[in-house]
């Protein structure tokens, strides 16, 4: 027994020297290393949270009782849920044990998918390592200088065959507000990373947001578009990024105050996935797929829930394979409610990821402003309430 306890210490002594060196070594490369959140958690997924469990329980008794009488009873034994709601730990699933502790790993409460799109497992959820105020990356992407480049060499969206014509109309009434919240969000073919952060100061998402305004207007759906820098507010006001979206909201409201027939409210981001899970060829046309991500911290963020799966299905009717599911974030996220608890019609779409390019997002902002307006206008034929009545503001 002496033999056993000495190898264990031996052994974790080992380890623990390991992760020390591990850790010195990312810290003196300024943490440029970096594990990707879905490496981790396909890992976490291949390993048995019981074994772990078991594993510890040879230092903690009570747990290895708790264990084999959740495994024996099942989970929705009385000491299995008692051992959950002291602990937050649910046996069976690894990640509620590590997704408090580790950055990046999502817990089932945290996230789930309402409807899954074609190819999506929460495995490849990615997580946003946000860029800080003091990372602007105004460098141009190859072949481009300056901000010139930026603005004259803007790809011109690609003639879109399906959009219907003649268009009704709103009447001149402005219905939808679309911005970024992260308005720098950009993509590598755009420009040169900096540290984890993909971003630009003119070649970013918000050329995406512009066009889908443009599209939806285009087909007689009246659209404004924020202009605003976002990420320069944060700068001039030496903010945290972490306050993005309380930024965004100032807009969001200021909008609402201006006009309050405004009730669709787009907030279009990049994500981080691979481009296998992020691009979609359609006819022969490539497209940056869409996620839709829904907060629970908004007490009614079913109907927004509704309105995004609605859009799914319809979205994949149009444009098969385009939508990759609507997610939903539980209040334990840092941003839980994404500003969409100012309407029953707001979203927060996730527009391809950093290895599509600026042309397939734009592709993306025609595609979405068809599905929007066949949803608006067999909404308006039918009579159709839209959701519900927008919130008093």
């Amino acid at each position: 027994m002496a033999t056993l306890i000495q190898r264990q210490f031996v052994a974790l002594s080992i380890i623990t020297a390991f992760l020390f060196i591990v850790t010195s070594v990312m810290a003196m490369h300024g943490n440029r290393v970096m594990i990707a959140s879905s490496a981790v958690q396909q890992a976490a997924t291949r390993v048995s949270s019981l074994a772990l469990l078991t594993w510890m329980g040879q230092e903690i008794p009570t747990l290895t009782q708790t264990v084999q009488a959740s495994t024996e009873r099942g989970v929705n034994s009385i000491s299995g849920f008692l051992f959950q709601v002291a602990t937050g730990i649910q046996p069976g699933d690894l990640r509620s044990l590590l997704g408090r502790e580790l950055p990046g790993m999502l817990t089932a409460d945290d996230a789930r998918f309402v409807v899954a799109g074609r190819d999506s497992t929460l495995a490849d959820l990615y997580v946003e390592y946000p860029a800080y105020p003091h990372q602007v990356n105004d460098a141009a992407p190859s072949g481009n200088t300056g901000e010139t480049a930026a603005n004259d060499a803007q790809p011109k969206p690609e003639e879109n065959k399906a959009a219907p014509q003649p268009n009704p109309t709103t009447g001149g009434r402005k219905i939808v507000y679309v911005y970024s919240t992260h308005n720098r969000e950009s993509w590598y073919s755009e420009t040169k990373p900096v540290g984890t952060s993909v971003d630009h100061p003119k070649r970013n998402i918000s050329l995406v947001s512009k066009r889908l305004a443009e599209a939806l207007n285009e087909r007689g759906i009246g659209t404004e578009y924020n202009e605003e820098d976002i990420y320069q507010k944060l700068l001039d006001k030496k903010l945290d990024y972490a306050l993005s979206y309380a930024e965004s909201l100032r807009a969001v409201k200021a909008a609402t105050q201006r006009n309050r027939e405004l009730y669709y409210f787009f907030d279009l981001h990049r994500d981080t996935a691979p481009r296998s899970k992020t691009t979609v060829t359609i006819n022969g046309k490539t497209y940056a797929r869409v996620l839709m991500i829904i907060g629970k911290r908004n007490k009614n963020y079913e109907k927004n829930e509704q309105f995004a799966t609605e859009l799914h299905h319809l979205m994949e009717k149009m444009y098969p394979g385009l939508s990759r599911g609507v997610m939903e974030k539980g209040a334990k996220t840092d941003h839980g409610e994404y500003n969409q608890s100012i309407s029953p019609g707001s979203l927060l779409m996730e527009i391809g990821g950093t290895s599509n390019t600026l042309q397939e997002s734009l592709n993306t902002a025609e595609a979405l402003a068809d599905v929007f307006a066949e949803y608006y206008w067999q909404a308006e034929k039918v009579g159709k309430p839209l959701t519900s009545e927008p919130a008093k503001r």
